[in-house]
């Protein structure tokens, strides 16, 4: 991973802080080394003691070199050269903290009521996550990204891509509305694409 970061920060910063905001999953590479270096254990471990079990997310786990997926899963395919092939036992772990995660609709559904609830982040940490900085075109918090709607309803999510799944988790900052999608898609660039924006955003009104 340090060579990764390494080629990241290469070229140096794209623009100085407070300027502009810009979503990589690098950052969320750096994340994790931080918590490995400030706690002395494997991010995987720290990530599992501190928010998986608290949470009761059963069926989420952090893969590492295992092939396929344990438990009941829907299958993924990805198009590769025009080709729909089947990827659900393909190895996937190279994204580390910003997607090297298996699990459920359900377990997602309590990340998110967790999160939301300062069960799962320190409460005087929590407005954070809900706070966007104020420059032209930001959407996104510290860690949560913010989906301003037509009727001005405001919901609070994320998304993420892997070759043959796409999954998001979505809700109203008071819950009163939540949305948890896992769906199979053929890029990893969709976040969810067609399948999810049918059903997704009319979920909120």
């Amino acid at each position: 991973m340090a060579e990764v970061v390494r080629t990241a920060v290469a070229k140096g910063p794209a623009f100085a802080p407070g300027e502009q905001q810009q979503y990589l999953n690098i950052n969320y590479t750096l994340l994790a080394l931080i918590v490995e270096k400030v706690t002395g254990h494997p991010f995987e471990a720290e990530a599992t003691r501190r928010v998986l079990r608290p949470l009761g997310m059963r069926a989420s786990y952090f893969p590492g070199d295992e092939v396929g997926i344990r438990g009941a899963h829907n299958r993924g395919y990805q198009l590769v050269d025009g080709v729909r092939v089947a990827v659900t036992r393909w190895r996937m772990t190279d994204r580390w903290a910003a997607g090297d995660l298996v699990s459920s609709t359900a377990d997602l559904e309590r990340l998110l009521v967790g999160v939301f609830t300062g069960k799962a982040v320190p409460r005087s940490h929590l407005e954070e996550m809900f706070t966007v900085p104020a420059l032209d075109g930001a959407t996104m918090s510290a860690g949560l990204e913010r989906f301003d709607l037509a009727d001005g309803k405001v919901v609070w999510g994320k998304s993420g891509a892997r070759p043959g799944y796409n999954t998001g988790v979505a809700a109203t900052r008071d819950l009163s509305r939540t949305v948890v999608y896992g769906v199979t898609g053929t890029t990893a660039k969709e976040s969810g694409g067609p399948v999810a924006a049918r059903f997704g955003i009319p979920a909120f009104g």
